[in-house]
């Protein structure tokens, strides 16, 4: 699982320009609005959802003002496809924030919850988890980038996103190494069961490293 272009793409767009209402989303999860935070800098992020569900988005498609001004109870759609990651949609206006941290579990951690507890097979539960630790390199990226593009309260010095990039490459450096040292420890017995925790401990390494990084963004949730 590994992490490519991760320091060269820090200069291009944070999120890229997918028509984001196609229909090919890998999920899609029906809520409804409640409110925003105050326009205040610390509380503009946040938008409130029913059942307590609070989400920390970056207006990037749409503006708080909008918003703000949506009536109770409008339906919205959480949806996530690799190429944008997990957005707040707006099937009315076709509008969309990105959403950065959540008080419930990531869309991929939902995705693999089901696609683990369907696999059959030792295979099927292996690639599983290889196919999802892509997922968390790509929101990994992404996360990674908008971190060092952030601008609020005020941009990075190019000392401080020399220090965030450096602490990058030793993460990787980290990363690479105990990916290797948890093969090596569960090559010592081949059964079935040790496979998969093998591939589901790489996985998890590269995962917690983008929830550390969008707790960066906001530390309300840190999982």
């Amino acid at each position: 699982m590994k992490v490519h272009g991760m320091l060269l793409l820090a200069g291009l767009l944070v999120f890229p320009a997918v028509a984001l209402e196609a229909a090919d989303w890998s999920y899609r999860e029906a809520v409804r609005y409640q409110g925003v935070g105050s326009v205040k800098e610390a509380d503009a992020g946040w938008v409130f959802l029913e059942g307590g569900h609070e989400l920390y988005v970056n207006y990037t498609g749409i503006k708080w003002r909008t918003l703000a001004g949506w009536k109770t109870g409008r339906r919205l759609v959480i949806s996530y496809k690799s190429e944008t990651g997990a957005v707040l949609l707006d099937p009315a206006s076709g509008k969309h924030a990105f959403i950065l941290a959540s008080s419930k579990l990531h869309p991929i951690d939902i995705m693999w919850g089901r696609k683990f507890k369907d696999a059959s097979t030792t295979k099927a539960s292996v690639q599983c988890c290889v196919d999802t630790g892509k997922l968390w390199d790509r929101e990994l990226n992404r996360i990674y980038r908008f971190l060092l593009a952030q601008s609020r309260p005020r941009p990075f010095s190019a000392k401080e996103k020399e220090q965030l990039i450096n602490a990058q490459r030793k993460w990787i450096q980290f990363r690479d190494a105990q990916c290797a040292a948890i093969r090596t420890v569960y090559s010592k017995r081949l059964d079935s069961v040790r496979r998969v925790y093998a591939a589901e401990f790489q996985m998890e390494v590269t995962r917690q490293q983008v929830l550390r990084l969008s707790s960066f963004l906001h530390p309300r949730y840190r999982k």
